[in-house]
């Protein structure tokens, strides 16, 4: 893999991280991507890419609290994220509709 390079060559460059983070998610690798994420928050706490990308991945999880909760930390961050915003919506309703 490619980033794996970018990583060994740059560990202190957080989208390296986050990158490789996104390839992770997207092979379905996601508790790797979680790792990675956490690692490019370690290096950049705003990184609100990241923060987005743990919301998605704790969805696919199904795990619907850690998903709102970095869902919102990403809205805290960059407050021009229509996507974080509609999923935060969508978690609260999820939740409200599971807890009756």
């Amino acid at each position: 893999i490619l980033f794996n390079s970018v990583i060994e060559i740059a560990p202190q460059f957080a989208e390296g991280w986050n990158k490789r983070a996104t390839l992770h998610y997207l092979m379905g690798k996601h508790e790797a991507s979680i790792q990675d994420i956490d690692r490019t928050l370690s290096l950049e706490p705003r990184h609100f890419g990241a923060l987005s990308g743990l919301g998605l991945v704790n969805l696919a999880l199904d795990r619907l609290e850690d998903s709102l909760r970095a869902f919102e930390r990403a809205l805290e961050v960059n407050p021009h994220l229509p996507n974080a915003r509609v999923q935060i919506e969508h978690l609260r309703k999820r939740m409200r509709d599971e807890t009756i």
